[in-house]
């Protein structure tokens, strides 16, 4: 689980380091919008898990997961053209 979340945020990293200055291509909106889409679920799944098994890093993971939706759906806005001061 903690190595899933990880390669997920170096992916959305990378992509972020990659397009910081143009809009980024069709293929990757598409990934990135797919991967939007799904994480909340995840996240809140990963979450519950986390609480009900008394993990000792528990705090931290649903932090970590709570952290890395909420980038995922910024860089979400940003590939889709919107700009920081837009609402929905």
């Amino acid at each position: 689980m903690r190595r899933l979340m990880e390669g997920i945020a170096i992916v959305a990293v990378a992509a972020l380091a990659g397009c910081a200055t143009t809009q980024p291509p069709e293929r990757i909106q598409d990934a990135i919008a797919t991967k939007n889409r799904h994480m909340p679920e995840y996240v809140a799944e990963a979450n519950e898990a986390l609480e009900t098994s008394g993990h000792p890093d528990a705090e931290r993971l649903t932090g970590m997961g709570t952290r890395l939706r909420d980038g995922l759906a910024a860089l979400n806005q940003w590939a889709q053209g919107e700009t920081e001061g837009e609402t929905e």
